[in-house]
């Protein structure tokens, strides 16, 4: 029976600062436990097997729960229970409440605490509520994890500025000996001098050269300032917040550059980012747990992940504290972050309605100085948390601020048509570890840099590498080269001008009803994934009348031939073929997530009407609202990873696959309404035209594109997987391939051969 004239737990209405008092004074009760780890402040984590409210929750349901939480707790273990609570099985949920988190390494049960010989003492059970003098009451949530040092996931995925360094490139530095490496940050100034922002623990002292690897050449490009930090005390930072004994781990530092014409504010790897996420005692609380962050590391490439507590104190010594603002948790079977990644800036990825919003763009918001390793409770691979203090009180203190726009140009990942960019992106979807290295490390064969070039750069390098013979990257070689006629570009497959073998490999008109039951073979296929076989299709094509070999799309069976090409090319221990059959392969899978490849539709109406959307949707809309796109892919690919794609075992799997995305990609934008959307404007490919496109199927482009991505993804994690990939190569292989070696690959005519769908079942296996 509720007691009416009892304190109401309204766990709630708990502040930030109300949660730093609680652990603050029981500071020597909590970090003296022999069993705890380190604490930090957050919101309650439910166990994923635990169901969730069917009714309506309030503040009174939300404490009610905690309340009954803390009597299971104190029922089992007083805290430890014989069920240990870990990151992996459990979960922040909208209804969790705010907490201090007690992080400990062994999971001990309540009947081995008492005073019996052999039993642990009473007083190192961990309390499962913390009582405040004034009658505040805030709940514990203990976790157990298996701290390691931080892992390197194999060889660092290094990328070298080719023109300009910023944000996301390594930094270098010599130091008694040893060669250290970290990240820039950001590029700030202090309205005199412009500086890198990187980590002070390998910076070095004051004047200590820093260098990289810039066009080729190592180079020095700065040198250490006096201006650092290392530690300060927590209440110096946060004056309104509690804190004794306590010190807040920053680790900046800034690097005074030497020619500011080699420098760029953008960061690699991320499009064009927003106003600084301003942090201070006033708005840091709970709605920042579980929040989408993401950075680009130079060690570890694109990393996305979750807020997963606030001011972790990871070391105590001597009575003294030393906590950090922000603890990230990588996204499940994403990269982690890995050493080398110190001096990143990690983005807030601010949430909305409207994807394409120029003012919703990342957020800088902290700067990585270090990384905590943690092994599983369950079997399993290891990760690493990001250890990050807020990027605000870094700015303030230095006496610096953001520059933004200096030297930058437009993201040239979509180029012309998108096909670069979506490779790109599923580069860094790459589930498996050592074929992330792999890909990581030729992003470049396949796709371009992601810095460094426009998208007139891009069509102007295309241009010229198709006249005079030199490498195309992979994504669009079926495009740049192999849609041409043999005799005038060297690797074209072309027979006749627009009607060669390569042109049907690309679309398949999957939504033309059959006359005698009106079934389309998209309707046939997502039926039955036996129908997505070369015989069916033939007979259905038949039915339809028709026999030109260029009307018969046959896009899946294509994806089916790529995938077998990486099969034989593991099966030879071959990487130079696994890897260029892989990055070949991402033109159809680009193919497949674009709506008017899959339909008879493909440009307007038979009767003419809506004629040119096809190069005004795919290739000039695209162009207009690059970094908008890349902007909420980000945060879409986020989505997406809640809902993992399964792996294919085979070809047919992988054509089936394909199909499924292509069926995905015709639900969310039918062919007919983008037709009918064009029909209504004046027509070409103005930016007032592909402006209403963009308001009509902005977001749902995004969708798609980002599916494609992950796709891609998956198809190469399988391949792999399947393939016995990590068995085959040493780490030591997983580097850059020769691009000659993939060029004369993709100019042989034999090498995944351009086949029509009345030649290509016997080469699918």
């Amino acid at each position: 029976m509720r007691d009416i004239l009892g304190v109401d737990r309204n766990y709630a209405s708990l502040s930030t600062k109300d949660l730093l008092d609680a652990r603050d004074q029981y500071h020597w009760h909590l970090v003296h436990r022999r069993n705890v780890i380190g604490t930090a402040v957050g919101l309650y984590h439910i166990r994923k097997d635990e169901d969730w409210p069917s009714r309506e929750r309030s503040a009174r349901a939300v404490a009610a729960a905690a309340r009954a939480a803390s009597t299971r707790m104190r029922r089992t273990s007083g805290g430890i229970g014989p069920e240990p609570r870990t990151f992996e099985n459990s979960e922040v949920r909208d209804y969790s409440w705010p907490c201090v988190l007690v992080l400990v390494h062994t999971w001990i049960d309540a009947d081995q605490f008492g005073t019996d010989d052999g039993q642990l003492p009473p007083e190192d059970m961990i309390p499962t509520t913390l009582y405040l003098p004034d009658g505040r009451t805030v709940p514990v949530c203990v976790i157990q994890v298996e701290p390691t040092v931080p892992d390197r996931d194999l060889l660092p995925a290094w990328t070298w500025p080719k023109s300009v360094i910023g944000g996301g490139f390594p930094l270098i530095s010599h130091t008694q000996g040893t060669t250290n490496v970290a990240s820039v940050g950001a590029l700030v100034t202090d309205g005199h001098t412009v500086y890198a922002l990187t980590s002070r623990h390998v910076a070095g002292p004051a004047g200590q050269p820093i260098g990289t690897i810039l066009r080729g050449q190592a180079v020095d490009v700065g040198r250490s300032s006096e201006r650092q930090l290392t530690r300060l005390p927590f209440t110096q930072v946060y004056p309104d917040f509690p804190a004794h004994r306590t010190y807040l781990t920053l680790d900046a530092a800034l690097v005074e550059v030497n020619d500011l014409a080699d420098w760029t504010s953008q960061t690699y790897g991320l499009p064009p980012v927003g106003a600084l996420a301003d942090l201070s005692e006033r708005n840091i609380g709970m709605q920042l747990i579980n929040a989408q962050v993401t950075a680009y590391g130079a060690a570890s490439g694109r990393l996305t992940g979750r807020i997963a507590a606030l001011f972790y104190r990871h070391r105590s010594m001597g009575g003294y504290d030393e906590i950090t603002d922000f603890l990230i948790a990588p996204d499940p079977g994403q990269p982690s972050s890995q050493p080398g990644d110190s001096g990143t800036v990690w983005h807030l990825i601010e949430p909305s309605e409207q994807p394409d919003d120029p003012a919703r763009r990342l957020r800088p918001i902290a700067l990585q100085w270090g990384g905590q390793g943690v092994r599983p409770a369950d079997p399993g691979p290891g990760y690493n948390f990001a250890l990050a203090a807020g990027l605000t009180a870094i700015l303030r203190l230095l006496d610096v601020e953001l520059v933004v726009d200096y030297n930058t140009g437009p993201q040239p990942f979509w180029g012309k048509t998108g096909h670069y960019t979506l490779a790109t992106v599923a580069c860094a979807q790459v589930v498996t570890p050592t074929l992330r290295t792999l890909m990581a490390a030729n992003q470049d064969r396949i796709s371009f840099p992601a810095a460094g070039l426009s998208p007139g750069d891009i069509d102007q390098a295309t241009k010229d590498a198709k006249q005079h013979g030199g490498f195309v990257p992979l994504a669009d070689v079926a495009d740049v080269i192999w849609k041409n006629l043999a005799g005038q570009v060297r690797g074209g497959r072309d027979t006749s001008p627009r009607t060669g073998p390569e042109h049907p490999t690309h679309y398949a008109d999957i939504d033309e009803p059959r006359p005698a039951d009106h079934l389309t073979l998209r309707a046939l296929c997502m039926q039955d994934p036996a129908n997505v076989a070369v015989g069916v299709w033939q007979a259905f094509y038949d039915a339809l009348g028709e026999q030109a070999s260029r009307d018969r799309g046959l896009l899946p069976f294509r994806v089916w031939q790529f995938y077998d090409a990486m099969l034989d090319a593991l099966a030879q221990d071959d990487l130079v073929r696994y890897l260029a059959a892989a990055g070949l392969m991402a033109h159809y899978v680009g193919d497949a997530c674009q709506p008017l490849h899959g339909s008879t539709l493909a440009d307007g109406l038979p009767d003419g009407t809506g004629k040119g959307v096809h190069s005004a949707y795919e290739s000039a809309m695209i162009d207009h609202h690059a970094a908008d796109i890349l902007a909420a892919l980000l945060g879409r690919l986020q989505d997406l990873a809640a809902h993992p794609l399964p792996p294919v075992a085979s070809g047919q799997q992988a054509a089936v696959a394909t199909v499924a995305l292509m069926d995905r990609t015709a639900t969310a934008i039918p062919p007919v309404d983008l037709v009918n959307a064009y029909a209504a404007t004046p027509g070409g490919q103005s930016k007032a035209v592909t402006g209403k496109l963009w308001d009509r199927f902005g977001p749902a482009t995004v969708s798609v594109l980002a599916d494609g991505a992950r796709t891609l993804a998956m198809l190469w994690d399988s391949a792999w997987t399947q393939g016995q990939g990590d068995t085959r190569f040493t780490a030591a292989q997983l580097t850059a391939v020769d691009r000659s070696a993939l060029q004369h690959l993709y100019e042989s005519p034999g090498f995944v051969p351009s086949l029509d769908l009345d030649t290509i079942g016997p080469n699918l296996h």
